[in-house]
Formats: structure tokens, sequence, C-alpha cells
């Protein structure tokens, strides 16, 4: 009932014969991490995926829902926190575009791509918390999938690169090296 699974690898006494091994000695560092900056743009591209989907859920809740006689996406309340979802998704969907472009270009995207996912990654966790509220007591069961929403935005934070790694690449990136 997750829709993002993790698992762990481990090796342990692993060796690699020389023959087998990819690039040059000492340089697995690099090579591990030499993709991060695409991973980065599609963990963004996950977190507003994962957003979309809680907004789309609310929408057609609060249009279900009936409370005093009337739909509550009648209510200025309601309509304020689905006007707030849709702002984040969008913010958050045109910086992953941009790094999306830019890696398509052939272009540097570094900082770009670790600005989309820490925002898609804020934005999927307040989309996520106004979804809860928006269906309120509701929000918590497993009747919908809001709780499911709320529980699987957090590995966005987390995946390839904590939300402080990526200040600290954006930071590096505009003010250079420490």
């Amino acid at each position: 009932y997750f829709g993002w699974k993790t698992y762990e690898l481990a090796f342990d006494n692993f060796r690699v014969e020389a023959a087998d091994m990819i690039g040059e000695e000492g340089h697995a560092f690099y090579y591990a991490t030499s993709g991060l900056e695409t991973a980065r743009a599609h963990t963004a591209a996950r977190a507003i995926g994962l957003a979309q989907g809680a907004l789309d859920d609310s929408i057609k809740y609060a249009g279900d829902r009936k409370q005093f006689g009337r739909s509550i996406s009648e209510f200025q309340a309601i309509r304020f926190k689905i006007a707030e979802m849709a702002t984040q998704i969008e913010a958050a969907r045109l910086l992953t575009y941009n790094a999306a472009r830019l890696r398509d270009d052939g272009l540097p995207f570094v900082k770009e791509s670790a600005m989309a996912k820490l925002f898609a990654s804020r934005a999927a966790e307040r989309v996520a918390s106004k979804a809860i509220e928006v269906h309120g007591g509701y929000g918590f069961t497993r009747e919908y999938p809001i709780e499911k929403y709320f529980r699987d935005q957090k590995v966005g934070q987390i995946y390839e690169g904590t939300t402080n790694m990526q200040l600290l690449v954006i930071a590096k990136q505009i003010l250079g090296k420490m």
C-alpha cells in the first residue's frame, strides 16, 4: 500500500575483477553521482504527480461532499486551499520543465534540477497536507487515498539527496565552494 517502494542493496565482500570494472579505479563516487541531476528532475516529476493526484482527489471530494445543504467546494476556505494546491503544483511543474529543457539542450542544469527537486518535494508535502484538510477526518482513513499521498510524499525529500543537500547544491552553484 505504498506508492514509492524502497529497498536495500548490500555488497559485502564483493569483488570486481579489473577486466569487469567500469571506468577508473578510485572514481566510483563520481560515476555513481554523475546522473544525479537527471534523477533529481525525475524525483521532482514524481512529486508533482503525487501532488496532482492529491489535488485531483480533493477537487472531486470537495464537489461531492455536502455540508449545510451545499457542496463544500462552494466554501471560500476550501476554494482557497484548492487554489493554493494548484499554484504549488504549477510552480513545481515549471521548475521541473526548465530543468528538463536544459538537460535536453545539453546545457548544465545542476542548480535547476536541485531547485526543481527541492521545490517539488516541499510542494508535494504542502499539497498533501492541504488535501487532508479538504477531506477532514476522512483524510486520515484508508477510505480515501489522501493519507497515502501524505505518507508517500516524504520520500521525495530524501531520494537523490535530502532537502538540505539540495540547499547545499543550490548555494554552491550560486555562491561557489565554501
